[in-house]
């Protein structure tokens, strides 16, 4: 056989003989296209799909014919200008590509966004030399003043304590390009306890961070690993400089080599004298070093870019008594500055939110409607509330009456969105009485109330209990998780605790942080307690997931006694459980070594929920197992499923529902050639197919469903087959009724998929398209964003039939019908009841 370059001139030879408009040069490991290939004037498709392909030459101007270009699985970087040129070109795939300019976010918007791109790069661009400095420590060790010092300030030895955070603007010179100007906004973040839980929404990846303490007190005291540990876990690939501050008397003293060790993103550690500005020309001159490394630093936009944002960052709302817009608005001064593309609009919205120079967050229906300017005023405000006296006096409840006075300038759209935004940090939940508004999660009491005649009431009962041991205890941990867990509020909770009832009433939760010894722990009590614990094990792992480097060991007591009935102390590690029942064969059980006693392993994985960090394969071969183990307790099966739909999409949103049959249309016989696709309301533990004609659509193409999501489409029947649905009285139909509505819909998507194979040739012309070619499963954001196209296609309206989206408190989003929306609505509740 001949080399790739041999076999690529031979195809080349043989398009140009026949005059054929498409040609495949997919799999030969080509590392640049061969210059004959410029011949091919006529071409109207080509695919260089899974080459080694480094770049696309300029002279792919002289394909003026071309139409469809697929270019993934290569090795681009960058897309050439001359590509925009092509007056043909209206399909452009570059998926799976390390491609850096356009950026990620507008290739995966689409060919239209990525010509777009180009056409305006063309016409002039420029590299954006801005990023964030984030400047973190315990309160009092100089924060303020050493940013004051790096911007080159008078020193202020009467500086105040910050509350909340300010944001400075720092010019810093290139150290490798002269002629170069960086721009990092210096984020100062107040110092004391209570403020943590809030700032570290804002402790993002691709940050440079400045860690302080004080000298004179000792790097313990400056609790530096603690610190550490939330850059880790918050920011795991973000450099991280230690600063040591009042440095005039003491030289400062701290095991650095052994901080390096266990925190490799430490890069190096400098002694400074804020008030002599002793240390200030070494330090500024390493942060400019690594500054010129950061990820976003140097980024290179196109011309309209530049003027789209910089006329949002000098919008005059910003500088107004009220500082926000809408996105009506901030749509609007991007398009005035010549960024049309709503795409390309909401990049750079995105890429503003991200430094930290607006908030907006697109994803939250609530929050979305305000583009808030300037996000120190957010905090500005938010800090009244958690400074407030009274508030921490009424063990955290926040009256109308005080609210009204902390926030009298705002009027109440704006005291809305900023309730809005405590609730989406988690810092407080609504209560919505005649006298409070809301709960101040993080002005609960430490001390915990008698919750005992409580949680004995259900007597004995099953129960769950599961041990989480952490490396760290991050801020907001578990108050983060009590907020969004508010609506199984019994009225009991406290700074490291909070006992909750299911809406059920027969389920009991208690939930209790141990600060000293890093652990959160998780009981749940009743007579079938697996789907509550499901749920607040979602919320729990949720709240953890928002600190990405923390590491997390799930620990499983034991549920035998010893010889005097006590319960047993032993504790089983998830992992080796897990690890116990993949071998082959299984084994079974478990000594206990306090005991003796021999403990059935799948009776102590019962209702143990998969960890975010464990590997997808593993996950999905587990739930498969859990499937079979678990027939009859549908809503544990679905809310396993949705989970997992969640973390196979990471972090792309869900846009559309995901759970639907393709069927015969009007039960007609197998072999017709008429299909439909009929949607599911995901309400767990009541999936059920909306009523016709809703959610119903024709599908003139069953086989390209097939060939591109076979395996998920797979994985989805294995859940309907194992549910029962709870939905029968909603629909006007027997449960009996409805499981056999939803058999039939099972028993034709497998006859279906046994008869459309889901392997594509090799060649030939279904080779030349390989947007058909099937994934291992839905596992990116380019399946999904493909799975939405493929339904929009049937309802470009995205009425789906109905259906309402809405994101529970542990994250998961649902497509749920009208009826069971309302079980999602806001009850009028107190915060003791």
């Amino acid at each position: 056989m001949g080399s790739a370059e041999d076999e690529a001139t031979r195809r080349i030879e043989r398009a140009l003989a026949s005059r054929d408009t498409r040609l495949d040069l997919s799999g030969l490991g080509l590392y640049e296209l061969p210059a004959r290939l410029r011949q091919l004037t006529h071409l109207r498709v080509l695919n260089v799909r899974f080459n080694s392909l480094a770049a696309l030459p300029e002279w792919f101007t002289g394909l003026r014919e071309l139409e469809v270009l697929h270019a993934n699985g290569n090795e681009l970087t960058t897309l050439p200008d001359s590509l925009a040129e092509l007056p043909m070109l209206t399909v452009l795939g570059v998926h799976d590509n390390p491609i850096l300019s356009p950026p990620p976010e507008i290739t995966a918007a689409g060919s239209d966004s990525v010509l777009e791109f180009l056409r305006a790069r063309a016409k002039g661009s420029t590299a954006q030399w801005v990023s964030k400095l984030m400047v973190v420590g315990e309160g009092g060790v100089g924060k303020t003043s050493l940013v004051r010092a790096l911007a080159e300030q008078p020193h202020d030895p009467h500086e105040p304590s910050t509350h909340g955070l300010r944001i400075e603007r720092l010019e810093v010179d290139h150290p490798f390009l002269p002629e170069i100007q960086m721009r990092l906004s210096a984020w100062d973040f107040g110092g004391q306890q209570i403020y943590h839980a809030t700032h570290q929404f804002f402790l993002t990846n691709r940050s440079l961070f400045l860690l302080l303490w004080n000298s004179r007190l000792g790097w313990e005291q400056g609790k530096l690993r603690y610190w550490l540990d939330i850059i880790t876990a918050r920011a795991p690939e973000s450099p991280v400089l230690l600063v040591a501050t009042h440095t005039e008397h003491r030289e400062p003293d701290l095991p650095l080599d052994e901080l390096r060790a266990e925190y490799p993103n430490l890069r190096a550690h400098f002694a400074v004298d804020n008030a002599s500005r002793t240390g200030i020309p070494q330090l500024h001159e390493q942060i400019a070093e690594l500054a010129a490394r950061l990820p976003l630093m140097g980024s290179e936009w196109p011309t309209n870019w530049l003027r789209a944002a910089n006329a949002v960052r000098e919008a005059p709302e910003r500088t107004a008594a009220y500082r926000h817009v809408t996105p009506t608005r901030l749509w609007s001064i991007m398009t005035e500055a010549g960024v049309t593309d709503p795409a390309h609009q909401h990049y750079i919205a995105t890429a503003l939110h991200q430094l930290g120079e607006i908030l907006y967050y697109d994803q939250d229906p609530e929050l979305s409607q305000t583009v808030v300017l300037q996000p120190e005023w957010v905090n500005e405000y938010i800090s009244k509330v958690l400074d407030s006296p009274e508030v921490a006096a009424r063990k955290g409840v926040l009256s109308r009456r005080h609210l009204g006075q902390l926030w009298a300038d705002l009027d109440i759209g704006m005291r809305e969105h900023f309730l809005g935004m405590m609730d989406k940090y988690d810092l407080s939940y609504r209560i919505d009485d005649a006298e409070d508004v809301s709960l101040v999660v993080e002005r609960l009491p430490w001390s915990a109330p008698d919750y005992a005649a409580l949680w004995e009431e259900l007597g004995e009962q099953t129960q769950i209990r599961v041990r989480y041991q952490l490396n760290t205890m991050p801020p907001g941990i578990p108050t983060w998780f009590i907020a969004r867990s508010h609506r199984f509020s019994t009225g009991i909770h406290w700074r490291t605790g909070a006992l909750l009832r299911h809406t059920d009433r027969r389920h009991l939760a208690l939930l209790r942080a141990h600060t000293g010894r890093n652990t959160v722990e998780l009981t749940v009590r009743g007579p079938m307690p697996l789907a509550f614990f499901s749920i607040l094990d979602e919320g729990l792992n949720r709240t953890l997931e928002r600190f990405p480097g923390l590491h997390i060991s799930r620990r499983i007591p034991c549920p035998c006694q010893d010889g005097t009935g006590r319960a047993c102390d032993e504790l089983y590690e998830y992992e080796d459980l897990v690890h116990r029942l993949t071998r082959d064969p299984p084994r079974e059980e478990i000594e206990c070594h306090k005991t003796g006693e021999f403990v059935n392993v799948r009776e102590l994985l019962l209702g143990l929920a998969p960890s975010e960090h464990e590997r997808e394969s593993t996950r999905l071969d587990r739930i498969e197992a859990k499937l079979d183990q678990l027939r009859e307790n549908g809503e544990y099966n679905q809310l396993e499923f949705l989970r997992l739909r969640r973390i196979m999409q990471h972090q792309q949103e869900t846009r559309c529902p995901s759970v639907f049959a393709i069927v015969p249309a009007k039960r007609r016989k197998l072999f017709a050639t008429a299909y439909e696709l009929h949607l599911y309301c995901e309400q767990p533990g009541a999936w059920h197919r909306l009523p016709e004609p809703e959610g119903c659509y024709p599908v003139s193409e069953p086989a390209e469903w097939l060939r591109r999501f076979g395996p998920y489409l797979s994985t989805l029947l294995r859940v309907l087959k194992h549910v029962a649905p709870l939905a029968g009285p909603i629909l006007g139909m027997t449960v009996d009724q409805l499981d056999e509505s939803l058999k039939a819909d099972c028993e034709f998507m497998k006859e279906l998929m046994q008869q459309v194979p889901v392997e594509l040739p090799e060649s030939g012309p279904a080779a030349a398209y390989p947007e058909t070619e099937p994934a291992a499963h839905a596992a990116t954001d380019a399946d999904f964003r493909a799975l939405l196209a493929m339904l929009t296609e049937l309802d470009p309206a995205q009425r789906w039939g109905g259906l309402s989206r809405h994101t529970t408190p542990e994250g998961l989003t649902l497509y749920l019908c009208p009826h069971h929306l309302t079980a999602y609505e806001p009850a009028t509740s107190s915060a003791g009841e």
